[in-house]
């Protein structure tokens, strides 16, 4: 546990050094390619002008951008209008029924999709806000290193202590977990990290494996669809964002828990088995210390072996989410809740199970989907 606590600490240490960040100081291509910004949106009434005033104050000087009105109930759709009135780059689509086998994202991403005539696909979700240069930071990486698809590590905007304990599983997981050149420079489809808010796709790579009828029925289709790229031979960025994008993904630990248990055991591909053993040595190697320096102090073992090695694996899984968290906006502190983090975790991933086995299946904006076993 010792070692696995060290990697943890020099692997955090070695993407926060290395890994890229935006903006990268690489220059955009000279001919500036058409951008076709994709948005699905289903009732989101609450972040979709913000995020459409972002994108239209970009600096980059050729953008479209497509919001696809996926039968929201609320203001979504009028909000969009107001917008596409003043601005001609924007455009509402009407999305159409979903069919059988689908996603609802994933339907609406393919349908955008259809509708796009960029070189560069970015698809983004409503409730991002960007700075000026996102996207030509993004574009301006991607062209100048050859990436084929660029996804951002964002600002999270984490302000409360139960968003900070809840959301903080996901940049440990990315930043902590493997070294991120693993997941550009290795073939391996199963060696690949992407998030959904910002996905910036080369149009010819997409279109080479189908685009997301590929991830129609994969609700954890950021990642999904980032392993398709690879099995096509296109090269994949997870690039930290923090400066040029913000994510208002939950507004209360209860939108949380349900947003991050809809996709916990479809991250898995819906395998007990592999489900099992990943809590298994999750809970061994980051709660283990915790039960190891109780029982050391309950029983007078205060020796180097009982107490002092759990101790130093404490501290330096502690001090990798300290230097995490630094970068990501909330204060080191928080990095000594590692331990109340997990266990949420494991919490939140069993509650995903259990919904896929025994309840509807993953419910979110009011679909339910199974599509375990299939």
């Amino acid at each position: 546990m010792t070692l696995i606590a060290l990697y943890i600490f020099l692997t955090a240490l070695y993407n926060l050094r290395h890994m890229p960040r935006l903006p990268s100081g690489e220059a955009l291509p000279a001919e500036k390619p058409l951008v076709s910004v994709l948005i699905p949106a289903r009732n989101e009434a609450r972040n979709i002008g913000a995020c459409l005033e972002s994108l239209v104050a970009q600096d980059y000087p050729n953008l479209e951008i497509l919001v696809l009105d996926d039968d929201s109930s609320d203001e979504t759709a009028s909000i969009v209008q107001e917008i596409a009135a003043r601005h001609a780059q924007v455009r509402l689509i009407r999305g159409r029924p979903l069919p059988p086998e689908w996603h609802g994202k994933a339907w609406a991403c393919y349908q955008l999709g259809q509708e796009a005539q960029g070189e560069w696909l970015l698809f983004a979700d409503a409730d991002t806000r960007h700075q000026p240069n996102a996207i030509s930071s993004a574009v301006a990486l991607a062209s100048a290193r050859g990436f084929d698809l660029v996804s951002l590590l964002p600002d999270m905007g984490l302000k409360t202590f139960g968003l900070r304990v809840i959301m903080a599983i996901i940049p440990f997981v990315f930043m902590a977990c493997v070294p991120y050149w693993l997941f550009t420079e290795s073939r391996s489809p199963n060696l690949v990290a992407a998030l959904g808010p910002f996905m910036l796709f080369r149009k010819k790579v997409y279109q080479a494996f189908g685009g997301h009828e590929a991830v129609r029925r994969d609700i954890v289709d950021d990642v999904f669809i980032a392993r398709w790229v690879k099995r096509v031979g296109g090269r994949v960025a997870l690039v930290e964002g923090v400066s040029v994008l913000r994510v208002e993904f939950y507004q209360s630990f209860a939108e949380a828990w349900h947003g991050l248990a809809k996709s916990a055991f479809a991250a898995f591909d819906y395998s007990l088995i592999g489900f099992v053993l990943a809590i298994a040595v999750l809970g061994t190697a980051l709660l283990g210390p915790y039960v190891a320096v109780y029982g050391a102090l309950r029983l007078g073992w205060l020796d180097w072996a009982h107490l002092g090695l759990p101790l130093v694996q404490i501290l330096l899984v502690c001090g990798a989410m300290g230097v995490i968290h630094e970068r990501f906006s909330v204060p080191k502190r928080y990095g000594l809740l590692i331990a109340l983090t997990v266990t949420v975790a494991i919490l939140f991933a069993m509650d995903s199970v259990a919904h896929s086995l025994f309840g509807p299946g993953t419910v979110w904006k009011g679909r339910a989907y199974q599509f375990r076993g299939r």
